[in-house]
């Protein structure tokens, strides 16, 4: 069996924005502290058809005008357990946010401590967006960040902290519409909000085929770009073993290829 890694960093916003907006003082980071450990438990390793296993790894920093690396990344579910405690741990800043400078420490991170994989590298922005305008960025601005995570083949999810998120900023942040939708990592009792379904939706987005194992869908589209009206004919249960198998026979045939 051959292990396929995934390296998962996640980028935590611990600013002033966030520690103090509700109170009691410090109720949003405690939030997403607890998102973040309750993500931390998903990540479990997976067996796939083709002799393929599903294998994680996983670290973490928080941010304000300063970043603070957590752990870097370490190997699920053996490093599990030390990663939640230190984020647990974490005591918010409480200061400016430069979230372009955490988002580079991220991509840092991952290229320096990751598996050689790079297809299959995700960054976790958990922020409020803040601050808009009249804020100097110091590493290169927001969008110079994500600009390079996009360079370099890492996906970016952008996980809202709300309430008064700045939605145009963590916009900018994910790789795609799709990497962004309405993931929220915080919930209030006047607005609740499921966080448990933005891990499900994350977590279901890596492990599909086309994202996990995206040489594939370089070859022919037909095969893995499934119309919308084709899945109301074979239902989705379907579509999923469907593109299964398809890829056991595209992985052989590159096998055989790279045996010639």
């Amino acid at each position: 069996i051959f292990d396929c890694p995934v390296d998962l960093f996640f980028v935590l916003d611990t600013s002033e924005s966030v520690a103090l907006r509700v109170k009691p003082f410090g109720d949003l980071v405690a939030q997403v502290k607890t998102f973040t450990n309750q993500f931390i438990d998903k990540l479990t390793d997976r067996y796939y058809r083709c002799d393929r296993n599903l294998v994680w790894n996983a670290g973490a920093l928080h941010y304000s005008d300063e970043v603070v690396l957590i752990k870097g990344l370490d190997r699920m579910p053996a490093g599990r357990d030390d990663l939640k405690r230190r984020v647990s741990a974490v005591d918010y800043i409480g200061k400016g946010t430069y979230t372009d400078c955490a988002i580079k420490r991220g991509i840092e991170e991952l290229l320096i401590r990751g598996s050689h994989q790079k297809e299959n590298k995700y960054l976790i922005v958990v922020t409020d967006g803040h601050p808009l305008e009249g804020y100097k960025e110091p590493c290169g601005g927001l969008e110079d960040a994500a600009n390079e995570a996009k360079h370099l083949g890492i996906k970016v999810f952008s996980i809202a902290i709300s309430p008064d998120h700045l939605e145009p900023r963590l916009s900018v942040i994910a790789t795609d519409n799709n990497y962004r939708r309405n993931f929220t990592a915080t919930s209030l009792v006047q607005s609740p909000v499921d966080t448990e379904s933005t891990i499900e939706t994350i977590i279901d987005m890596i492990v599909s085929i086309p994202l996990l194992f995206p040489a594939i869908a370089r070859g022919p589209t037909s095969l893995l770009s499934i119309p919308a009206h084709c899945r109301g004919v074979f239902g989705l249960a379907g579509l999923k073993e469907l593109l299964k198998c398809l890829y056991c026979v595209c992985y052989f045939r590159k096998t055989m290829w790279n045996k010639w």
